[in-house]
């Protein structure tokens, strides 16, 4: 059931800065030996459960890498197979921030707020418990937003 919200983006908590590179082996690396950052986690060919992109069903397949950065995860995508937009943003000739992530107890009361707004989802997924929407805000934001929530289980 989506409760009602007090809609005030800078109320929430940057939790995640995610990034989309041709290769996230190289950039992790880059990254720790340069920035000082720990050392990535990585995990290769991981499929989003669920995904749609642009309205229409999708699978994709990504490798990721995840380190932190005070108490900010810093994610690396790097695309693999599926239309979505990592490979968008790469063939847009582009490598770099890609997104800033939140987390929200009721996503579902969120998207309802930002296409209120004007502002829609593009693309949607969930990888283990965490699913996730990224919304519409490059033009607006200059950076796309994503927002996750864990996914709980039912009570029986």
């Amino acid at each position: 059931m989506t409760e009602n919200i007090e809609f005030n983006l800078g109320n929430l908590k940057i939790d995640q800065l995610s990034y989309v590179y041709k290769d996230i082996k190289k950039q992790a690396k880059f990254m720790e030996e340069i920035y000082g950052i720990p050392k990535f986690a990585q995990m290769d060919n991981i499929s989003h459960k669920d995904a749609t992109y642009r309205g229409k069903e999708v699978t994709i397949i990504l490798d990721y890498a995840f380190s932190r950065l005070l108490n900010v995860q810093i994610e690396l995508q790097q695309w693999k197979s599926g239309e979505c937009l990592y490979k968008e943003f790469i063939n847009q000739g582009k490598e770099g921030l890609h997104s800033i992530g939140v987390y929200v107890d009721d996503m579902e009361a969120y998207i309802k707020e930002f296409k209120k707004r004007g502002i829609e989802v593009l693309q949607t997924g969930q990888v283990g418990k965490q699913k996730f929407s990224y919304l519409d805000t490059e033009k607006t934001f200059g950076v796309l937003l994503e927002i996750s929530t864990t996914v709980k289980r039912r009570k029986k």
